[in-house]
């Protein structure tokens, strides 16, 4: 792991649930060479966590926003301690 990656919390809050929010988040993060996972809340929101270069997770977090049928109204993020993994995966 790179000593200048960085991990971040967030909660997506819009139209992110019943729209292929997960699986477009998945194929994003993996496209761009990200690692962690993300899952749909009881309360409609979509939780994720994503780790890797920031500029990446900022180019993962614009391709969410330009998904079709997807809309956010607004972003939770903090940033967390880094872990070690290798991949994107959807939770349920």
């Amino acid at each position: 792991m790179s000593k200048n990656y960085i991990r971040k919390h967030l909660i997506f809050h819009g139209r992110v649930q019943g729209v292929g929010f997960r699986y477009y988040a998945s194929h994003s993060a993996q496209s761009l060479g990200l690692s962690g996972w993300v899952r749909n809340l009881y309360d409609g929101t979509v939780e994720c966590e994503i780790q890797g270069a920031p500029g990446m997770i900022e180019d993962f977090i614009n391709m969410l926003g330009n998904g079709r049928y997807i809309k956010i109204d607004y972003i939770e993020q903090k940033e967390i301690a880094t872990r070690e993994e290798r991949c994107f995966k959807v939770r349920y």
